[in-house]
């Protein structure tokens, strides 16, 4: 029996996006751990059945020192439970795979789940970044028994991607669970959340489910929406999702304060109930710059049958089949949202796009098409 043991960078992330695909390995007969940071999650996955070992973990501490203590406790993980696999996500978690298996014959997976914020600005500072991230991925290529990318765009924009190819994969996403995201609630009890969430009978409602951060194009996307409440256009936005206070680029308290009373534009925060405000909304609209892998969150709404209004950016591109499910836009642009948001009310049948994200979400991105992608690496 193979011994797998599956790291993540926040424990929440891991309870979200990854147990799910732990059952799974587990109920294929693999022997399944996680490692996460020490906090309330840990105990949660535990409770679910998978073993779970933490590590002390601050992501506002840059020094090297946390990073050479964090291998010291990964290698006695590793060393004591001897597994077969170490399988990671994410930049810093891939990083302290390789550097905790240097010389091990452990197989080390690394599972890029998108180039983030270095590669999502032109900026010197961000250029820098990215000049060094460019470097510390060539280590990892040069260590990793495999790394799986979430779209052939992250991969080809590293340096050397083609003398790496044997090692790299492309699987598009974590997957989604296209049972709990179904559409299966009857006309009347959306119909009363809509109620319960103030939207005026015959207006079309938008939403966004994301992490707030600038590069998720949260300006253009108010600036859009406030042109339409000007021509009084019967239109909603809700932009749902907690503002990352670590990192630099997340969206200030200030600008999401200015819209407490807005009837058009809805800033609804963190929220527990995505599935419920998904059934309630008409489109997904999630018009981002940023380098991520495929969002998850454009995958719920995909399972939940909405249509689709996002980037012509590496991942969120992979969503939409123009015309059939939705529209792709250009990045960085108010004008582009408000044209996306006019093709999409002047369809005659929005329930053909409906069908075709459904399908979608079927077909290329549930946990049962991805999940035995990643199995079939091992």
């Amino acid at each position: 029996m193979k011994k797998i043991i599956l790291i993540e960078n926040f424990g929440s992330d891991f309870y979200k996006a990854r147990l799910s695909f732990a059952k799974y390995l587990k109920s294929e007969g693999f022997d399944v751990s996680a490692l996460v940071p020490e906090d309330d999650y840990a105990v949660l996955i535990e409770n679910e059945g998978i073993k779970t070992y933490t590590y002390p973990f601050s992501r506002k501490n840059k020094g090297i020192g946390q990073l050479f203590r964090l291998i010291k406790t990964f290698r006695k993980i590793f060393k004591e439970n001897d597994f077969d696999v170490v399988h990671s996500y994410r930049f810093q978690p891939n990083l302290l795979n390789i550097l905790s298996n240097l010389f091990s014959k452990r197989k080390s997976i690394l599972h890029v789940t998108g180039l983030g914020l270095a590669f999502s600005n032109n900026s010197f500072k961000y250029l820098t970044l990215q000049y060094i991230s460019q470097i510390i991925f060539q280590l990892k290529f040069l260590a990793a028994n495999k790394v799986i990318f979430q779209n052939g765009d992250d991969a080809n924009d590293l340096w050397l991607s083609k003398l790496w190819k044997s090692k790299i994969d492309v699987i598009e996403g974590s997957g989604v669970n296209v049972n709990e995201f179904s559409n299966n609630r009857g006309l009347s009890s959306r119909d009363l959340f809509r109620t319960k969430m103030d939207v005026p009978l015959g207006h079309m409602v938008f939403i966004c489910t994301t992490r707030l951060l600038w590069e998720k194009g949260i300006v253009e996307m108010v600036e859009a929406f406030s042109a339409l409440q000007k021509e009084h256009t019967p239109v909603q936005l809700w932009i749902v999702g907690w503002a990352d206070q670590d990192n630099p680029r997340h969206v200030d308290t200030a600008y999401i304060n200015q819209f407490s009373d807005h009837k058009m534009i809805k800033f609804l925060g963190k929220r527990s109930d995505i599935k419920q405000l998904l059934e309630a909304a008409d489109v997904f609209l999630y018009p981002s710059y940023y380098r991520e892998g495929i969002p998850r969150s454009v995958l719920e709404a995909l399972a939940m049958g909405l249509p689709i209004i996002t980037t012509k950016m590496p991942g969120c591109k992979l969503t939409v089949v123009e015309h059939e499910n939705g529209f792709l836009i250009e990045t960085k642009s108010s004008a582009e949202i408000l044209n996306a948001i006019q093709k999409i009310r002047d369809v005659a049948n929005l329930n053909l796009f409906r069908e075709k994200s459904r399908q979608i979400a079927e077909t290329r991105f549930s946990n049962e098409v991805i999940f035995k992608q990643i199995k079939n690496l091992y």
